[in-house]
């Protein structure tokens, strides 16, 4: 007798599991395709990246270097453009969905290595966000996953290579947000209270992991020390730290933020899976794999660690605001704990929707960024990614500005725009916040006459502060400020057009 062969629908699906990235890859070159053709113009973390990486700087303020660095050295093959900003981030996307593949690889079978990707794609602020405007929560939210492979791979199959990635990954996670100390500190909690997985990681070769870490880390770390409330001060206050928020204020926007996270991945499996769920089925449960017996202890404790850590940070620490993007990398694993607590949901012919659903809404997101600027027409609000940046570069170039110098914008999304149309000027953001403005505007000054170069002040006036340009006349006496008036991209003739205003300071600037 013959066996049947598989459907046709089956063995796609099959090696669909088994052969993901060229998907993940036509899908990220789609979304680079897309960005570069929909706008020049910039969000905040992309706009960031174009005025941080126009140097290689251990430190560059609120957020640790690594994403930066990376910018940097795409910097300089391809210029401070839209393109190389999307290659970057792209680029991380698919090595994070190839680490959360790795990651469930390393304990379930191909489908639910997918399943765990998949559900990174259904937590909105990666599935989203990270197309949108996200930066260092893509990287570490990779060396998350690059951390987690390591460490079960240390576990059902000892060697040095192990501590050495886990070292690697744990050290360049401290280089892309602060915040990987804490999942550093909970894992390890949750792997030390479980037997199996503690004798693993206090293996032979163990002190690799934190030398390399540390010694990937101490040149930052350096900065660090020496830079430590510039690199505070911001996250602090967007915390929101206050005794008088109430705590039930508190829960609440940590609730949000979770839902906001966890919400669509648990919908899609609460309706892909339904009462496979809860339901008992002796016969599946008999035949649970080996390492499940170390592999659930240590998932259901790490994320109930976090959990509570997260509600003492409101009860104890009053903390009452809460991102998605710091809840995402903290619950990355959520959908490997799914498999691990329910092997049974990987059964033949279980889930069907699931990878539907995945899929669906992969050229879902991938739509909605191609959509973006056309967007703000039903919004009738345009915002950056409408901005002329061509036109009003070229409008500048006409009233005399030269494409070098010192670009001083009201915004970094206002700088960035036009370093990018010019790539040989510095450009920076003066802003009121955290009291600043003066000691930015000396130091735009400075650099301007160490250079021998001129000095462009913009404004968007869409966003500037009436009171923007006292200080900025203050520095410059006898200035005039010029007017730009533009239409915007991608919107209706009817709509209102973008104000700039600028000064033109040709050099020599003088002290």
């Amino acid at each position: 007798m013959t066996s049947a062969s598989p459907s046709p629908a089956k063995d796609w699906q099959s090696q669909l599991y088994r052969h993901p990235l060229a998907w993940v890859l036509v899908l990220a070159c789609a979304h680079v395709i897309s960005r570069v053709a929909i706008s020049d113009g910039m969000k905040w973390d992309e706009s960031e990246q174009i005025l941080w990486s126009q140097q290689f700087l251990l430190g560059y303020g609120a957020q640790p270097p690594a994403y930066s660095w990376l910018q940097w050295l795409v910097g300089q093959l391809l210029g401070p453009t839209v393109l190389s900003l999307s290659l970057v981030k792209h680029s991380l996307i698919v090595l994070t969905y190839v680490l959360a593949w790795q990651t469930g690889r390393a304990l379930l079978p191909a489908k639910g290595a997918f399943w765990v990707a998949g559900g990174l794609l259904l937590m909105l602020p990666f599935g989203w966000d990270s197309v949108r405007d996200q930066t260092h929560t893509i990287l570490v939210t990779a060396m998350t996953f690059g951390a987690w492979w390591m460490a079960l791979r240390q576990v059902r199959a000892p060697a040095l290579v192990n501590f050495v990635g886990l070292g690697i990954f744990c050290g360049v996670g401290m280089l892309a947000k602060y915040s990987f100390a804490m999942l550093i500190g909970v894992f390890a909690v949750a792997a030390f209270s479980v037997p199996q997985v503690r004798r693993a990681l206090l293996g032979r070769g163990w002190w690799l992991a934190p030398l390399i870490g540390l010694l990937i880390f101490a040149p930052h770390g350096y900065w660090l020390l020496h830079h430590w409330r510039e690199a505070t001060t911001e996250t602090i206050h967007k915390m929101d730290i206050s005794t008088q928020v109430s705590h039930l204020k508190g829960l609440g926007a940590l609730a949000a933020a979770v839902f906001s996270t966890l919400g669509l991945w648990l919908l899609v499996s609460l309706a892909s899976y339904r009462s496979r769920l809860w339901k008992t089925e002796p016969a599946a449960d008999a035949a649970l794999p080996e390492w499940r017996v170390w592999a659930w202890p240590l998932l259901w404790r790490y994320l109930a660690l976090v959990f509570a850590i997260l509600v003492g940070m409101v009860l104890v620490g009053d903390v009452s605001s809460f991102k998605q993007r710091w809840v995402l990398p903290l619950t990355a694993v959520a959908p490997l704990a799914l498999y691990v607590w329910r092997p049974r949901l990987l059964a033949d012919g279980v889930g069907r929707g699931y990878t539907t659903t995945v899929l669906v809404f992969a050229l879902v997101f991938l739509t909605l960024a191609t959509v973006r600027p056309w967007q703000s027409n039903l919004r009738k609000d345009p915002d950056e990614l409408n901005h002329p940046v061509a036109q009003l570069s070229a409008a500048l170039a006409a009233a005399g500005y030269d494409g070098q110098g010192v670009i001083v914008g009201s915004d970094n999304m206002v700088a960035a725009m036009l370093r990018s149309r010019n790539p040989r000027a510095y450009a920076t953001a003066c802003t009121a916040e955290f009291g600043r403005m003066a000691d930015c505007l000396a130091q735009a000054r400075a650099k301007a006459v160490q250079t021998g170069t001129g000095l462009l002040y913009i404004a968007r006036m869409d966003k500037a502060t009436p009171a923007w340009w006292e200080p900025v006349l203050a520095t410059a006496p006898g200035a005039t400020i010029q007017d730009l008036t533009l239409p915007f991209s991608h919107m209706r003739a009817s709509t209102p057009p973008m104000h700039y205003q600028f000064v033109w300071l040709p050099a020599p600037i003088t002290p």
